[in-house]
């Protein structure tokens, strides 16, 4: 069985880079390097590269492409004063790369949002040569006006082709037509029975209502559903939806389940012990899933470090009623008054609670 195996240092390390509350989903994904380059996918094949700009007119480029057939690219460009994405106007992009002729997108291809502190391009990316350009380029000189409003400034475009690469190797599109840099003669792959979820509005009525006023999920922050919720076709009449449900707390992310059977949706218990007696609750925290094992576990913190708390592991099975959850195996510790940076963190090596000897 593999379990969850960190150090203290790593710990620490990816709480300070990413924030004390680690979102699980995306946590199955892959992730990498290239120069200045950050590139990280999801396992639904979501990938983004993006890299952040210090001291400079712009302060962030990301480029983000799902993993569907022939998916669009969209870019997102994040100035470092927002008074550019809050002038009044109709938004526009130049890109101009190694001094060459600027490519100018505006119209519906841009749109300008002042809460998420960005501008963001959409449109044939790949067919108006702006993924060749970012590829082969040097340095791109991007320019965002919106009224009488613009910031201009370089991004350096050195590890870009191999992040692009990496994105086509991810998402199995090299030597396929839809690859964005290694582009061959091979028709797209067909998608994958696992989707993204990026906004509540994308979840099915039944599960909308949770998200309402006065619903159970009611205080979710909408931003935690990208990259953290996803749907599993299972079969033709059956899917399930992980979603975030909840306030989130310092370090641990509370997350439901629903499984649509022939239209018929119910949230999914998660069995667990209490007391050395068998339970179940309605939420798990910090939840991962494993479509292609159809298995989900959970790493409940009993504090930032991750030296305690509860772990799970479950699995999909096929009841009476439909799919449910089978506790496969549950660990605890106790929070130690003291502990060494130096310490391993191994969960699969707490007392079990299940299965009980």
């Amino acid at each position: 069985m593999h379990h969850l195996k960190l150090t203290l240092t790593l710990t620490l390390t990816l709480a300070a880079i990413l924030g004390s509350a680690l979102p699980s989903q995306a946590d199955d994904g892959a992730y990498k390097e290239f120069k200045a380059w950050q590139v990280s996918c999801s396992q639904t094949r979501a990938c983004t590269m993006r890299q952040f700009l210090s001291d400079k007119p712009l302060s962030g480029f990301e480029l983000q492409r799902s993993g569907k057939p022939d998916a669009p690219v969209l870019l997102v460009i994040s100035p470092s004063d927002n008074a550019v994405t809050e002038a009044e106007g109709a938004p526009e992009v130049r890109i101009a790369v190694d001094g060459g002729e600027a490519l100018v997108l505006s119209g519906p291809a841009v749109t300008a949002d002042p809460g998420a502190y960005s501008f963001t391009v959409s449109g044939d990316l790949i067919g108006n040569g702006v993924i060749d350009s970012l590829k082969n380029g040097t340095t791109a000189t991007i320019t965002l006006t919106r009224g009488d409003k613009t910031a201009k400034g370089d991004l350096p475009l050195a590890g870009a082709a191999a992040s692009l690469l990496f994105i086509d190797e991810y998402q199995d599109r090299i030597g396929h037509t839809d690859a964005l840099s290694a582009k061959g003669d091979k028709a797209p792959n067909p998608a994958l029975p696992v989707t993204d979820i990026t906004s509540i509005t994308e979840l099915p009525e039944a599960i909308r209502a949770h998200f309402a006023e006065g619903g159970d999920c009611a205080d979710t922050d909408p931003g935690m559903f990208n990259g953290n919720a996803l749907s599993h076709q299972l079969n033709e009449d059956t899917a399930i939806y992980i979603t975030p449900c909840g306030s989130s707390g310092a370090y641990n992310v509370p997350y439901t389940a629903y499984v649509d059977a022939f239209g018929m949706i119910a949230p999914l218990a998660f069995p667990t012990m209490v007391d050395g007696a068998p339970s179940a609750t309605p939420q798990a925290f910090n939840l991962a899933y494993d479509w292609e094992k159809k298995s989900f576990s959970s790493f409940f913190k009993g504090r930032g470090i991750g030296d305690c708390g509860t772990y799970s592991q479950w699995r999909l099975a096929e009841g009476a009623m439909g799919p449910q959850l089978v506790l496969v195996e549950e660990t605890f510790r106790d929070c130690p008054e003291q502990f060494s940076e130096t310490d391993e963190i191994d969960p699969g090596s707490w007392p079990k609670t299940w299965p009980v000897k």
